[in-house]
């Protein structure tokens, strides 16, 4: 057994506390990292209550092979299909309770673009599925029934960072090998391991196993079983907690597909060189300018079609008021420009077609 009462074991323990603290930001146990809003207890957490309330030694399984990085590899690979499902069986303050929370994610790396769909079941309050999707530059969201909306990808709070499936499984201390296998067409190496990889040795009772690719060192498949009572899952709370995870499409071609009613991205179309007070978001892209509105109509009679739009109807010029649409495969652009004293608007609108 791995014992951490020793000063190397000490150092061990305090690299361990400051990961787990970063992985409780994660979506682990975070109900701001779930789309649902409901915390999810995970493993890391009911570590991390345990070694600053009791400050005990902890003792870890056995084994010689340890991950404490869930989304190793992943940062490698052209793309892939990461599928993980949370479910509960058990009894909430004496009632039967169940539910399951199925994420699957689509990842690419060129380009960069992710979906994320979540379909719910059993005991939650909001049963709405949930489906975002990141491409070029624009991030979509839609919720059950509601409005699809789209804003710029924000810097650090991206699919990847806030909601990868990966993220939602539990480092491991101390697997035992289990010899080596092919599965989801990957060359892995298998594991077991219980709840002493996790520190919760008298806490829970858990048993697990996971499949690392042996070229890539990501995690192919991870399958956990974890029984509890209060103290571990939840005041009024008794039962199983399962996570299911496989990844598939290994560096395999992926299709995206935003719903009908989400809005259109990001909008590629030149900019007066002048342009000030610049709003760039999903559908709408304006901007002020010196130019006169008939001189700026003039450019964007000249540019837009030379990016393989075509224009449609006749165009509005006049000293204040410039009008132009145009058309590509399934989009439209309209172009308004409009002045107020000395400075002219340049607005440019981007629509999806329906069939």
């Amino acid at each position: 057994m791995k014992n951490l009462s020793s000063k190397p074991g000490r150092i061990v323990l305090l690299i361990l506390i400051l990961l787990l603290v970063s992985f409780a930001c994660l979506p682990n146990g975070s109900s701001t990292g779930d789309p649902t809003s409901e915390a999810v207890i995970t493993p890391e957490v009911a570590i991390i209550r345990e070694i600053v309330t009791a400050q005990a030694d902890v003792v870890f399984g056995p084994g010689a092979f340890s991950l404490l990085d869930t989304r190793a590899g992943l940062s490698d690979l052209s793309s892939y299909k990461a599928t993980l499902t949370l479910s509960f069986d058990g009894t909430r303050d004496g009632q039967p309770s169940q539910w399951s929370k199925t994420y699957v994610m689509l990842t690419t790396k060129v380009p960069i673009a992710r979906q994320l769909t979540l379909e719910k079941t059993g005991d939650i309050s909001d049963l709405d599925a949930v489906t975002m999707v990141e491409v070029d530059g624009a991030a979509y969201e839609k919720r059950g029934e509601n409005a699809c909306n789209a804003n710029v990808i924000e810097e650090g709070n991206s699919l990847g960072e806030r909601l990868e499936p990966a993220g939602f499984l539990n480092s491991v201390i101390g697997a035992d090998e289990a010899g080596s296998e092919t599965v989801n067409d990957v060359v892995a190496n298998h594991y077991t391991f219980d709840e002493r990889a996790f520190g919760q040795a008298d806490i829970a009772q858990s048993t697990g196993e996971m499949w690392i690719a042996s070229e890539g060192g990501y995690i192919v498949k991870f399958l956990l079983t974890t029984e509890g009572n209060a103290g571990y899952i939840g005041e009024g709370i008794e039962g199983t907690l399962t996570w299911a995870y496989e990844l598939t499409d290994v560096n395999q071609p992926v299709t995206f597909a935003l719903p009908d009613d989400c809005p259109a991205g990001l909008i590629d179309a030149p900019l007066l060189p002048d342009a000030s007070n610049i709003l760039n978001m999903p559908s709408v892209l304006e901007y002020e300018t010196s130019s006169s509105v008939t001189d700026a109509g003039a450019f964007y009679q000249e540019q837009i079609p030379t990016l393989g739009w075509a224009s449609i109807g006749e165009p509005t010029i006049s000293d204040t008021l410039v009008a132009l649409t145009y058309t590509q495969g399934d989009q439209k652009m309209t172009i308004i420009i409009r002045t107020d004293a000395s400075v002219a608007t340049v607005t440019i609108l981007l629509e999806r077609l329906q069939e």
